[in-house]
Formats: C-alpha cells, sequence, structure tokens
C-alpha cells in the first residue's frame, strides 16, 4: 500500500511538473531608425552616470503579440549608475545601474505601451579597445534572477511576462572608448538596439494532465483502502 502511495504521489507531481514549465522566448527585438547617436551618457562630477535615450525611433523587428512585424515605436531610456565603475584586465569597464525603460506607439511614453518595466543591478560592460569591425561597443544587460528585471505591457498578456527574464541594450558606434573619469563612465554618445526575454506559462502538456490524473486517481484509491 505505502509503495501505491508513493507512485501516485510521484505520478500527480510529475503531472503537476509538466504543467508548470515556462519556456523562455524573446518578446522584443528592436533597433534605432536613424544613423546617428541617440543615447547619451553623462557622467556628473565624476561620481555618477546618466544613460538617456528620448523618444528614440525604432523599429521593431520580432514581438510576442500577434502584432505583425516589423513596426514603428519609440524607446524612452533612462538609468543611473548605482555604484563605482570597475576596469578589469585593463581594458574592460563595468559598472552598475538602474533604471526604467518604455517602448511604446506614441512619443513621450503614450499611446500603446509594448513593452515597458524597471530594472536594477544591470551591468554596464564595455572595452576601451575598438571591436573588429572597428569602433567602440557597450552593452547594458539584466536578468531576474539574480537581478531586478520587472516587465508590463498592453498587448503581452501577463502570462508571457514571468521570470526568468532578461533585458539588453547595445550601444554601438560609442563616440570614444568605454573609460573612467574619477569613479564612474566618462560621457559618450551611442546608436542602441535591443531585445527582452521572458517565460511563458507553459499550456499543461497532453502527457502532464495524464499523469496528474492518474496521480490523483491512485491517491484516491488509496484513501478509499485505508478508510475500508
Amino acid at each position: 500500500m505505502r509503495k501505491l502511495a508513493l507512485l501516485a504521489t510521484t505520478a500527480a507531481f510529475v503531472g503537476l511538473g509538466a504543467m508548470a514549465q515556462a519556456a523562455p522566448v524573446t518578446i522584443i527585438t528592436f533597433a534605432q531608425n536613424s544613423t546617428t547617436n541617440t543615447i547619451t551618457a553623462n557622467s556628473i562630477a565624476g561620481t555618477s552616470t546618466t544613460l538617456t535615450g528620448t523618444d528614440v525611433a525604432i523599429t521593431v523587428s520580432g514581438y510576442a503579440d500577434s502584432t505583425p512585424t516589423p513596426f514603428q515605436a519609440f524607446l524612452n531610456l533612462n538609468a543611473t549608475s548605482t555604484g563605482s565603475a570597475t576596469l578589469v584586465a585593463g581594458t574592460d569597464v563595468f559598472q552598475a545601474f538602474s533604471g526604467s525603460f518604455s517602448i511604446t506607439s506614441g512619443a513621450g511614453g503614450t499611446g500603446t505601451n509594448y513593452l515597458s518595466g524597471s530594472f536594477a543591478d544591470i551591468a554596464l560592460a564595455g572595452s576601451r579597445v575598438a571591436g573588429p569591425q572597428g569602433g567602440f561597443q557597450a552593452s547594458l544587460v539584466a536578468s531576474q534572477p539574480p537581478g531586478s528585471v520587472n516587465f508590463t505591457s498592453d498587448q503581452i498578456p501577463a502570462s508571457k511576462l514571468q521570470d526568468p527574464s532578461a533585458l539588453g541594450f547595445t550601444f554601438t558606434a560609442l563616440s570614444q572608448a568605454l573609460d573612467i573619469c574619477g569613479s564612474t563612465i566618462c560621457h559618450f554618445t551611442a546608436s542602441v538596439s535591443g531585445d527582452a526575454s521572458a517565460s511563458q506559462v507553459a499550456v499543461p502538456a497532453p502527457a502532464g494532465l495524464a499523469f496528474l490524473g492518474i496521480g490523483l486517481l491512485g491517491l484516491a484509491a488509496v484513501r478509499r483502502m485505508v478508510a475500508a
């Protein structure tokens, strides 16, 4: 009887596990339309750096919702450093940032909210050495866990915005090599592209439902046997 109960419980947990599985997917991919730099990093008194991009015209080339792609939108990005910049191996610069972003149909964060959110413990990283194609690049990347990334959307349902989630901005055509002024990243301008991903609450698989049903039936049978 104990073995039967164990088998029934195992089947029930397998069924629940199959129902709870989530698959991370890319929910948005975008790039700016302009060939000029649209992102500005400002060093404040050598102690902190702000990153801003205001009403950056972008093309969304991939989107989790049924909205056909590509389509046009506006990106707003605001972030502030939360720790000192660090130089690694003499070439790579790292600094933590927190902030918010929005991708909307209208300027100024108005209209349809395709995707917006906040982030913390996001790392800006780049090299002081030009890339193989020439020019300087950097990236701003966060994931939850271990950091903090929160998404909202008018179009993508909450069930498709679950953790683990990730957000990334790629900065290209930097106006100068990434460097440290005082204890923070120096001023630069850049072009931007990016993407975000999240896990979707999976639809219960037939096999998962079958295991769950078998397990529940087995547990019910064991309970009847014990009661008898």
